[in-house]
């Protein structure tokens, strides 16, 4: 896989940088979610638990996907300013079971 940054922007008034990417896959599955999650952290040097993941999407007809992504300085900013649905998809919060 192989992972090109489009572009990156500082948000200091939520504490995170964006980035809007590329990954090139091969003509294997849609790499998850949570591939993706390491990819980026990889290759920004930073937390793989602070990366949340927005949305990917799959080009048609291309093994290509385009995405956007946050990455917080610290989990407290992610669990402030992020929706639930999110922290849940992202696995930074954990949904409790009724019974």
């Amino acid at each position: 896989m192989n992972l090109k940054i489009e572009e990156t922007r500082e948000n200091k008034l939520l504490k995170r940088k964006e980035i809007k990417y590329t990954v090139e896959f091969e003509k294997n599955n849609t790499p998850s979610r949570e591939v993706v999650k390491e990819l980026i952290a990889r290759n920004t040097n930073s937390n793989k638990e602070l990366v949340i993941v927005d949305f990917n999407e799959q080009l048609t007809g291309l093994h290509v996907i385009k995405g956007y992504s946050k990455i917080y300085s610290k989990k407290e900013d992610a669990m402030l300013y992020e929706p639930d649905y999110e922290l849940y998809r992202n696995g930074l919060k954990v949904k409790e079971e009724k019974q």
